[in-house]
Formats: structure tokens, sequence, C-alpha cells
């Protein structure tokens, strides 16, 4: 799971901003969105432009470490013409991400900093608070001290390093990590790490995701468990798959009388949940970001797939969105609400002097400035 992640001079994070999962309240209710002792489901809230979509991107800028991860972060800065990589106000052209993760029994700390997203300037990881490597990549100082500790690590060669290759890719490509292999659950862990908003095939984003989506839904047949999820978020149609005069499959809105090409006719809503479902339905989940997972359908179904998120156990899930009907002790706690403002981010338990219990209705205190206050206060602080 990750624990704690903090980035800087990224984007539109001049100074560092930090996402902390072990801010866990002493609540009784809603116990499932706790795994561990860390936030395992959260929901955060927060103004237009404060950073919500950056984050995601800078949570799953270690996906780019490793070789092999399937990185759309990469894909979206090729794609870009002005991908803004490091903040424009900081003077220092370095921008730092920080990882402490819990893979198993064991602590991992993943700190590097990069020059942009193919460039990178240091690298150092800690197990269980012990350093195993460190390098400075533009001077090529660095402390592989403890490889020595290692026999699959002792005889690596590292006299000379190309800094769009991480160390990290280095050892998980050139050895077998029998002593090591809390690194192969590590690299497992960041595979398999979804950013839910910029998946290829999330409704929200073109037409031709969208088809890439329904075309994945015929090929693997999930169609008929397609119209079982969505009238279980309250869309009752019926789904046909039939063959096209050219001999391609298709997908149709059956309406007995006729039938319609579902990219053309269905809904805006009923197009993203084809993302969501694809995303849901992806084995082997460990970590997934929403950006607006709710942003084209009703509060009803919204709902709906937030208690499917909270069902699913073995994925870290954190989700954004503006919709405070779903700022409820029903759903989650007031330490899986999270606050977030151009510099802070902090869980609602956290955001005011009140012992917040089951009982208080949490939007009403939302919306009647409960937090405000000492959101403003603690950003202050940090400054």
């Amino acid at each position: 799971m990750l624990k704690k992640f903090t980035v800087s001079n990224y984007r539109s994070f001049e100074d560092p901003i930090t996402l902390d999962f072990t801010k866990v309240g002493d609540y009784d209710f809603n116990e499932e969105c706790i795994k561990n002792g860390v936030i395992n489901k959260a929901i955060i809230y927060g103004e237009n432009a404060v950073g919500k979509t950056s984050l995601g991107q800078a949570i799953f800028d270690v996906t780019t470490m490793i070789s092999g991860a399937d990185s759309w972060i990469k894909s979206l800065w090729l794609r870009s013409k002005n991908p803004g990589f490091i903040n424009a106000k900081a003077n220092d052209k370095v921008a730092k991400f920080t990882y402490i993760f819990q893979i198993g029994d064991c602590e991992i700390e993943y700190v590097y900093e990069k020059h942009g997203i193919d460039s990178i300037c240091s690298e150092s990881l800690k197990i269980d608070q012990a350093l195993l490597y460190e390098l400075n990549f533009d001077t090529g100082i660095g402390d592989f001290s403890s490889f020595q500790k290692y026999s699959e690590l002792a005889l690596l060669n590292l006299d000379n390093w190309n800094n769009q290759m991480s160390v990290l890719t280095y050892i998980l490509s050139n050895t077998k990590l029998d002593n090591l292999s809390i690194l192969k659950k590590f690299e497992s862990f960041v595979k398999n790490m979804f950013n839910l908003s910029e998946m290829e095939f999330i409704g929200k984003n073109s037409a031709d995701e969208v088809i890439n989506g329904v075309e994945h839904l015929i090929i693997a047949d999930l169609v008929f468990d397609f119209e079982t999820f969505l009238r279980e978020v309250g869309i009752d149609v019926s789904l046909k798959v039939a063959t096209t005069f050219e001999g391609e499959k298709e997908l149709y809105l059956d309406y007995e009388s006729k039938m319609l090409r579902f990219v053309d006719y269905a809904s805006s809503g009923t197009l993203s949940l084809v993302g969501l479902y694809l995303g849901i339905k992806v084995s082997n989940r460990t970590f997934m970001y929403i950006d607006e997972f709710d942003a084209n359908f009703h509060f009803g179904a919204a709902k709906l797939m937030l208690e499917k998120f909270k069902n699913d156990s073995n994925c870290q899930t954190v989700i954004t969105t503006h919709n405070t009907d779903l700022m409820s002790n029903k759903y989650m706690r007031p330490d899986c609400y999270l606050l977030m403002t151009p510099n802070k981010i902090v869980n609602l338990a956290d955001a005011t002097g009140r012992k917040l219990r089951m009982g208080h209705h949490l939007e009403n205190l939302y919306q009647a400035g409960e937090f405000d206050e000492w959101v403003n206060q603690l950003g202050e602080e940090d400054e």
C-alpha cells in the first residue's frame, strides 16, 4: 500500500505537498475503509485548479521509474505540446518525488529527483529505513555499499549510467533477487497501479477511446456482465452484439423494434461508465486514482460506484469529486475525506477543533465553513 507521498517543484506544486494515508482516526465505523492501519479508501475535495489532476499524475510518475510498467504518464507527455513538468515559479529546476510504501511486512522509501519526464537527477531507496543505494546522476556520486550484503547485487557493473534508466530498473532487469524478493513485490505493486482518469478506455476522453473500450467489452465477452453492471447503477438498457455487413462485431442498444449503435446513442454518463467498469474488472489492481469519477452521472450511480470501490479491499482507491452528497459518515468516515488546497491536504478530522462523531452531518458542516479557518491556518503555518 502507499502510506505517504510528497511532491515538490512539479507542475502546480511549487512547495512540497503531502498525501498521508497514515493519518487514521479512532473511528469504529466504516472500518473497511482502513487496512493495516492505512487509509485504503479516500475521497479528495478541492476547488478547481488546486491541483487534484496534477496530484494523480505526480503519484503515477513512479511508473516511469520501472521498466515494463504501463506508464500512461510518458505517453501523456509525448502527446502534450506544453508538458510543464517543472513548476513555472521554481528556482530549482528539479522536481522531487518521495514515496513510502508498505509492501508485505517491509516499508520501502523511494525518493528521486527529475529534470523532466525522462531525465533523472538523483535516486535513493531504503528498505525498513536501511539505505540500499543512492546515486546522484549528474555528478556520478553514489553509495552502493549495501550491495555487498546481497550476492545478487555484489557483481553488478555500476561504472556507467544513463540518466534515462533508474537504478531500480537496472536491478530488476539484471538480477534474480532471491534475497531481495521484496523488490519484485514492489515492482508488481507499481505495475498494477491504475490512474483510471487517463486509461485508454475512459469514456469522457474521446470517441476513439470509447470505441476501444467497447471493442474490449466484446472481445473479452463482458457485454452481458456490463449490462448487469449498468442496471445495478440505475441504467436499464438491453445490449446486443451483432455482426455488421463488413463482418465486424458491433455493440448495440437493443430496443426490440430497432437497434442503435451504442457509441452513437448512449448518454455521456453511460459512456463514462465503460471506463469505470473496465477499470474495476482489471485483475490484481493495487492502487487506483480516479479524478472526478462521477462527473457525468447521477448521485445514485455515484453512491453505488463508491460502494463497489469500498468492497474491493485489495485495491487502495482515491477518488476526487465536487459531489458533497457523498461526504457522509454513512459511506465513509472523517479521516477518509480529504480537503485539498494548493499547498495542503488534510482530512476532515484534522481540519476542525471539533471531535467529529458518527452522528455529525459532515456535508452540512463543510458547507457551513466548519473546516475553512482550520485549513487556511494549516496552510499559513506551512508557508
